[in-house]
């Protein structure tokens, strides 16, 4: 439970078992995914804003262990994943039923909310982009869980993708997640002077504009996140400095898609990630009562992948 502040206002306490109402289940979590939307979300900073004292978290996967009424009951026993706007640090949710979507046989708990919302934003941007065969890609903050789906979902869409992280080691693994080049911001070389058909930016902060900048004639700019915080007040004149060259900007929030799209979409992903075409990466599995340490890990530290609660 949560009121807004640091992770020091994450507590663990007891809660009657939910009940599904009409068109909704009940489901047994199994696990649940830790972003950067519930960190805006705890500090306050995400809109719409829960109320004060809410369970954090977006996304769980589980087993479905009860139905409310007009659901069909052959959905218990089912394994889901489930997309809300909060609830999901917890041993049991519930969701409505258009936000639930079934795991196929090959793709675990864990796997499904390390895939996610990270895979979901991704994909759905990128669709945007109409990344074709040969086109230079570029993600930042491509350790991140957006960024590491980005770089899969660009290349397999015939991108040729440049990925810029934080460390050769970090570099060695994307390469493994069919990246082609390898940027090491640490090191000074945070893209350089090439340009690119598109750049897929959760990062925004300071470095947005210079990245618009690099965008070739006619380049498509997704920004899907904000993990480096707000960009420069003069960050998108680059939209102008460069207007010859037709770029375009897309501003990207899962938020903004009906639900019928989010499952169709996650019904999609997963279906990859059982034939082995998409891999979840998983940074670190915490028991649910270390939610706040999950917390602090992903504010103090480069995480590579997703970090997923276990109750």
């Amino acid at each position: 439970m949560s009121s807004f502040g640091g992770s020091d206002v994450l507590q663990v306490v007891e809660r009657a078992e939910p009940a599904p109402g009409p068109g909704q289940v009940l489901i047994q979590v199994e696990a649940a995914g830790v972003g950067y939307v519930d960190v805006t979300a705890r500090n306050g900073d995400y809109q719409p804003l829960p109320e004060p004292g809410f369970v954090p978290g977006v996304e769980a996967a589980g087993t479905v262990v009860a139905v409310g009424a007009a659901v069909d009951e052959r959905w218990v026993g089912r394994r889901v994943f489930a997309l809300g706007r909060n609830g999901a640090y917890a041993e049991a949710v519930v969701a409505d039923l258009c936000d639930v979507v079934r795991l196929p046989d090959g793709v675990g708990a864990v796997d499904a909310v390390a895939l996610g919302v990270n895979a979901l934003v991704a994909h759905l941007a990128l669709r945007r982009a109409h990344v074709e065969e040969g086109e230079r890609v570029l993600v930042r903050g491509a350790g991140g869980g957006i960024g590491l789906m980005a770089a899969q979902l660009a290349a397999a869409s015939g991108g040729v993708v440049t990925a810029i992280t934080s460390s050769p080691e970090r570099g060695e693994r994307l390469r493994g997640l069919a990246v082609t080049h390898v940027r090491d911001r640490t090191a000074g070389r945070d893209g350089g002077a090439e340009t690119y058909d598109v750049v897929v930016d959760p990062v925004a902060g300071a470095e947005l504009g210079r990245h618009i900048e690099a965008l070739r004639p006619n380049g498509r700019y997704l920004l899907v996140g904000a993990a480096g915080g707000a960009p420069a007040p003069d960050a998108f004149a680059g939209i102008m400095t460069t207007y010859h060259n037709s770029p375009s900007l897309f501003a990207f929030s899962l938020n903004s898609v009906d639900a019928a799209t989010v499952g169709q979409a996650a019904a999609e992903l997963f279906g990859r990630a059982d034939r082995g075409a998409l891999r979840a990466v998983v940074e670190e599995r915490m028991p649910l009562a270390e939610a706040r340490r999950a917390h602090e890990r992903l504010e103090s530290t480069p995480v590579f992948g997703k970090i997923v609660l276990r109750p």
